[in-house]
């Protein structure tokens, strides 16, 4: 994934189909594998119609790369949406890592170090916060690959510093030009990625390179809970809460803040951040391609992580439950969030009785006051003086006094403790005022000098309001929970002689080098759809 300084391609880095375990298999050596399934039905055990698990599946596929051995990988073209075989170099080992480079880039990073801090803080402090991930090919380690990723970015501008690709996660097809690895691999960048960590650090900011890692890493572990939900028919999680939590996993192991997002979310600078995230969504844009996007999902995610534990035991189990879903219910939208954090938050379970009346006791009630409260503390403020749902004028009182509780329940991190750089959303500066919008998308927001009504508005439509240094001030917030635009479904597989060819990943807007994840990009094909598959399934 290439990466824009502290933002991240995280943005898109990152990120099967049946209606049994069998048909996934099926389905996805369809797309994914050999022209010739390497499951046989007698492998699988159909013969005493014992249906095997994900984990028998995944035991039987350990299988060599088709690419040719000898540290030889497939790796992605995101410009031509293809892969090649490419000649690496092991360039150090530890106990859960492995690291390649391409050549020209053994000896640009100190591997060795990389090597040290992942089997130090990434792998044991992500595992605690989400799990770990499936050993795909059986070595017991992650393969992390240096190489100059190709994604048609050009100088200054933003760039993929790195990236999980779904399609390793399944055995190879020679029949599609995305090909398959079978194995856990992170891609990383090793020119611009390279280029802007040295810089952060000559700065005294973080590791963008570990930061990127750890990143990517999170889209890793979390694929394989995705992977058992798409098995049954399900789909994708969400980019903002898949993006927003590896934003914060960074953060988790060790190389926080990402005060690039930060910055960004604050806006007030002539790029594409400029208006930070006022008149913006929490869902993002409909593809997730912006920096805002990305900005936006690690300032909420953030926030939460925070506010769902008072220690890093119970903040890491309510990320876990999320990714894992042992409970029944995966944070794979809003919904399900929500409902997480109800159910595991202990800062929520602990409150008082008149806490849970203020903030709810669903989920979708929960996120009415949660997201409001997060948004007027990040403007700076505490205590709003007029707040109104929908266009009850009568309950606006009784409103106003459930979100002040809200805030005062859940508050930013205080000034010198972890997370206190939620602060930096509103200091020096907050977000700048805009021309008040017309109609708002669900989980859209306005922050305007104007004095706004909710007259024939949106039953989830919130309005916050306050007279600041003499003048007025608004805050709309559309908190419907429906994520609009395009979700990830797929797993970006284009067939050789598929209509409609190759399509390119698209780079967000940027003025400098912003690292970015492209998680939004890999999708199927056009034509490539789950009925498809599922049609040819059929027709078996």
């Amino acid at each position: 994934m290439k990466v824009s300084t502290g933002d991240g391609f995280w943005k898109s880095l990152c990120m099967p189909i049946g209606r049994s375990l069998y048909t996934f298999v099926i389905s996805f050596c369809l797309i994914f594998l050999l022209s010739h399934c390497v499951v046989s039905n007698d492998a699988l055990g159909t013969q005493d119609k014992t249906e095997p698990s994900i984990d028998d599946l995944l035991s039987l596929a350990k299988v060599s790369s088709s690419c040719g051995g000898g540290n030889t990988f497939w790796i992605r073209n995101l410009i031509k949406n293809s892969s090649s075989c490419v000649q690496t170099t092991k360039v150090a080992s530890g106990s859960h890592v492995n690291i390649y480079a391409t050549s020209g880039l053994e000896s640009v990073l100190d591997y060795q170090y990389i090597s040290q801090e992942f089997d130090s803080k990434i792998y044991p402090r992500l595992g605690e916060a989400f799990g770990f991930s499936d050993d795909l090919d059986g070595d017991g380690k992650v393969a992390v690959i240096v190489s100059d990723i190709h994604d048609g970015s050009t100088t200054g501008s933003s760039f993929v510093a790195g990236f999980f690709d779904p399609v390793d996660y399944f055995p190879d097809s020679s029949g599609y030009a995305v090909r398959s690895n079978y194995s856990n691999i992170v891609y990383m960048d090793g020119v611009e990625l390279v280029t802007v960590r040295n810089s952060d650090l000559s700065q005294g900011k973080p590791d963008t390179f570990l930061a990127t890692l750890a990143h990517e890493y999170q889209h890793l572990i979390r694929f394989q809970y995705e992977a058992r939900i798409m098995s049954q028919g399900g789909g994708r999680d969400e980019a903002w809460i898949n993006e927003g939590t590896s934003e914060v996993a960074a953060d988790i192991a060790g190389y926080s803040p990402q005060i690039n997002r930060i910055n960004c979310y604050r806006g007030r600078n002539s790029n594409a951040c400029s208006r930070g995230a006022n008149g913006n969504s929490i869902f993002g844009s409909s593809k997730f391609n912006s920096l805002v996007d990305y900005a936006f999902a690690y300032s909420f995610m953030k926030y939460l992580y925070m506010i769902s534990g008072s220690d890093t035991d119970s903040r890491n189990s309510y990320f876990r439950t999320g990714v894992q879903g042992p409970k029944g219910y995966r944070a794979s939208d809003a919904t399900g969030l929500f409902h997480l954090f109800k159910t595991s938050a202990d800062n929520y379970i602990n409150s008082s009785q008149d806490v849970k009346d203020a903030v709810g006791t669903d989920g979708s009630a929960i996120f009415m006051k949660i997201y409001p409260a997060f948004l007027w503390q990040s403007l700076g403020d505490v205590s709003p003086e007029f707040a109104q749902s929908g266009t009850d004028t009568s309950g606006a009182s009784g409103f106003l006094q459930d979100i002040t509780k809200t805030i005062q329940s859940f508050p930013f991190p205080a000034a010198g403790t972890d997370g206190d750089v939620l602060r930096k959303l509103y200091d020096p500066l907050r977000i700048p005022e805009i021309t008040p919008l017309g109609e708002l998308n669900p989980g859209q927001i306005q922050f305007v000098k104007a004095d706004r009504s909710n007259s024939s508005a949106i039953g989830r439509l919130v309005l916050l309001k306050k007279n600041i240094d003499g003048n007025l001030y608004s805050l709309q917030i559309n908190t419907e929970m429906k994520r609009s635009g395009d979700i990830s479904v797929s797993l970006g597989i284009t067939e050789n002689d598929d209509e409609g060819g190759e399509e390119a990943i698209v780079l967000p807007e940027s003025t400098d080098s912003r690292p970015i994840c492209p998680h939004e990009f890999f999708k199927l094909s056009r034509n490539r759809t789950k009925q498809k598959i599922f049609s040819e399934y059929k027709g078996l």
